[in-house]
């Protein structure tokens, strides 16, 4: 009766590494997926600043000023997101 729990618990440990492994695959898959946006809300902050309106056409300007603090909130929240993967996958490495 022992060897069968010995063997279920050694068949236990191999699928939790297993999981574990894909977990830490999965975080990494979501991690480039982070930089990937992140590289995009970039190109579109310079792509605005490229074409920034000038002093006087305080329309545009405000527009321009809009999204450019919408782009820079949404790279702060992915980074954010990126931090807490971060942690997700150093709390993934510690239980290998």
């Amino acid at each position: 009766m022992s060897k069968k729990k010995d063997d279920d618990n050694k068949l236990f440990e191999k699928l939790l590494k297993l999981n574990i492994k894909y977990a830490i695959e999965d975080s990494n898959i979501n991690m480039s997926m982070i930089e990937i946006r992140i590289k995009y809300y970039q190109t579109l902050i310079n792509h605005l600043e490229g074409n920034k309106p000038l002093f006087f056409q305080k329309k545009k300007l405000i527009e321009y000023n809009n999204k450019l603090e919408e782009y820079n909130n949404k790279i702060n929240e992915l980074y954010i997101e990126f931090h807490e993967e971060t942690k997700l996958l150093e709390k993934l490495y510690e239980q290998i």
